[in-house]
């Protein structure tokens, strides 16, 4: 069983913990975290869905998860990056982007790290992630367009695109 913090619409910890798969009420939230990995080159990191998952099964997305009771959400971007890929990151290289607009049950928080690795050396996760590659950021347009990436991807993308996209060009400039 995984316990996670429960928080009100406005990103406010109530107090409340509950199991990771439990229903919660309509004022209740879960927090999850984002995680976007770029180059410094213009390319993102990306894993396909496994196909098993219940939502969006086979559909590429940025690697992400829920934020665990107790945790930092900081520390559930090391975490699930670490869970899902196997890739370990510096927790001073981890940047907030921004907040998701609330759609329950969750909200959202996205981050953005810089890391260099060869897709060929992930370790994907079992019932997670079953594919994962490099794609130049043009691509990441053409593939939204085409229907491959999970709709909540680009849905939350709404709240931060704008400090994605200067994040992206500042990683390029460093």
């Amino acid at each position: 069983m995984e316990l996670i913090d429960i928080f009100d619409v406005n990103g406010n910890p109530t107090g409340a913990v509950r199991d990771r798969n439990a229903l919660l009420s309509a004022e209740e939230y879960r927090l999850a975290v984002g995680i976007w990995v770029t180059d410094g080159k213009g390319n993102l990191f990306v894993t396909r869905r496994a196909r098993e998952k219940p939502y969006a099964p086979g559909k590429w997305e940025n690697t992400g998860g829920h934020v665990r009771a107790g945790e930092d959400p900081e520390d559930a971007v090391l975490r699930e990056l670490f869970e899902e890929t196997g890739i370990a990151v510096r927790r001073e290289d981890v940047r907030l982007l921004g907040k998701a607009e609330p759609h329950w049950p969750y909200i959202g928080l996205n981050y953005g790290v810089q890391a260099r690795f060869d897709a060929k050396d992930v370790r994907l996760q079992p019932g997670e992630t079953d594919g994962a590659k490099w794609i130049a950021l043009d691509e990441l347009w053409k593939m939204r367009d085409a229907g491959a990436f999970a709709p909540s991807v680009f849905a939350h993308m709404n709240g931060y695109l704008e400090a994605f996209l200067d994040w992206m060009k500042a990683s390029m400039e460093s």
